[in-house]
């Protein structure tokens, strides 16, 4: 029988699309996932939607002609009614994820929710519990599993090809304007308002670490703090607001119109990986804006660096023309002097780690990146892996012991961000569904739930001053595990 985006179909029939609610449409669930049914109406649809921003919920009510009927302010008088639709699409704060995800699952709806599940272990055990009780799919968005590079990347460790592994050398390299602009002067920026930044950071990489080893940590310790985005650290005479006559604008990395108007930092970032026409206009975005405005004219590839309206300026605020985006900056948190905000994330961080097979491992964080990116370095017994995965492009190198010979695969992949993983982790979830296996897509919630714990672990591991014990650490709060419930894994 006949497929379609990998979907079995009966006869001439073509396949209904998934029906979804959403939850939260900001960046992630309005500009990503939203974005994705628009251009696969076949595969999804939104048919309500909550959102307590009155202009976010009526552009995207307006995008997926949704009756007022089904638009909320708020995620309970939505879930208070007989279910909309199968699936529902859970991308609120990371502090609220817990009370919709459960009552999603308890009302029957199967749930893709985004990273990280919760803020707490706890009630992230919970979730986990929750799914495997009602029988409701729970997908997390570990995108980066989803990307041609990890997969590539796992690809050759499980042939081989690299000998036994030794140890593994992980980065995520955060940008100095990514740190200011998501964990000094954004939502990320307090622990007690969000999650350690280990945790709403580093869930991915530690699930990838996880993933490509196929193991899980014995023990583990970490060690960082909050170092440089403090107010003794800021240019004399700085104001509090960057808009407010800062002497230091000229010099400043961090003056906000140098970020969010001129988007210099970005292109730069895009520009030291990207190859060809893409890195040409990139760079010329600087040099010679005039000329990228009237390629925008010819070009769309030109267009969507001269006319871009995308992340970060959509955070700072909807619709981001030049007017409301200045207008912002004066007024809101991102016009900020990030020396005198109210954040307390560290800004640098680092995880040590020994794998039950033997492996050990390090994952570093830190906010203070020239260029923006995600750097593996894999010793083996008969090759070392090295890579890159980036805003403008992605490589795997391997290079063998013996003969010295090197083969490189170029993993870049631009479809959708994150190197591709979003659009892949969407078809995914509605592949899951429409067959009714949660094993269809790359990742059940419990295993999703390890990274998390580990990132917990480390987190009290830095506090703390100690090593930490995964075994013991896993084993708290699970009351089932530790009276020997072994029902299966849904």
């Amino acid at each position: 029988m006949p497929m379609v985006n990998g979907l079995l179909v009966l006869g001439d029939a073509m396949p209904k699309p998934l029906q979804a609610i959403l939850i939260g449409a900001g960046q992630r669930g309005g500009d990503v996932y939203g974005a994705y049914a628009l251009r696969h109406p076949d595969q999804i649809r939104f048919v309500a939607v909550a959102e307590p921003d009155e202009e976010r919920r009526a552009r995207f009510a307006d995008q997926h002609k949704i009756p007022t009927e089904h638009q909320f302010s708020s995620w309970e008088p939505l879930l208070a009614r007989l279910p909309l639709a199968r699936a529902a699409l859970i991308c609120t704060q990371d502090q609220e994820h817990t009370a919709p995800a459960l009552a999603a699952m308890q009302f029957g709806y199967d749930v893709l929710l985004e990273k990280p599940m919760a803020t707490t272990a706890e009630e992230c055990r919970q979730l986990v519990d929750a799914a495997e009780e009602t029988g409701r799919q729970l997908h997390i968005c570990h995108v980066l599993r989803y990307t041609r590079h990890f997969q590539t990347m796992r690809d050759i460790l499980r042939a081989g090809e690299l000998g036994e592994i030794i140890t593994v050398s992980h980065r995520e390299n955060v940008s100095w304007w990514h740190m200011a602009h998501s964990f000094v002067r954004g939502n990320w920026r307090r622990e007690g308002e969000s999650a350690p930044m280990i945790l709403a950071k580093c869930c991915h990489d530690l699930d990838i670490l996880v993933w490509l080893m196929d193991d899980r940590p014995r023990h583990l310790s970490s060690v960082g703090d909050l170092r440089h985005y403090r107010a003794e650290n800021a240019p004399s005479g700085a104001p509090h607001h960057c808009l407010d006559g800062c002497p230091a604008e000229d010099v400043c990395p961090y003056y906000a119109p140098f970020i969010y108007e001129d988007l210099y930092p970005l292109w730069r970032n895009f520009a030291e990986g990207a190859k060809g026409f893409p890195k040409l206009v990139a760079q010329a975005k600087e040099r010679v804006p005039g000329l990228v405005k009237a390629l925008g004219m010819v070009s769309a590839g030109a267009r969507r660096v001269s006319a871009y309206r995308g992340w970060p300026r959509s955070v700072v605020v909807t619709n981001p023309t030049p007017e409301r985006l200045h207008e912002a900056l004066k007024n809101g948190p991102y016009g900020r002097c990030v020396y005198h905000c109210d954040n307390d994330v560290v800004d640098h961080q680092v995880v040590a780690m020994q794998f039950e097979s033997g492996p050990s491992a390090t994952l570093t964080m830190h906010g203070h990146a020239h260029v923006e990116g995600r750097f593996t370095r894999i010793q083996g017994s008969r090759a070392e892996l090295q890579a890159e995965f980036g805003l403008g492009g992605a490589w795997i190198e391997v290079r063998q012991h013996r003969g010295g010979e090197k083969k490189r695969y170029d993993t870049s992949d631009r479809g959708s961000g994150h190197g591709g993983g979003d659009d892949r982790l969407m078809a995914a979830f509605v592949k899951s569904l429409s067959a009714g296996d949660e094993e269809a897509a790359l990742s059940t919630a419990r295993q999703a739930l390890e990274s998390h714990l580990m990132a917990f672990a480390a987190e009290e591991a830095r506090i703390g001053e100690k090593v930490v014990r995964m075994k013991d650490f896993r084993l708290r709060g699970d009351t089932r595990r530790r009276h020997g419930d072994t029902r299966r894994k849904k």
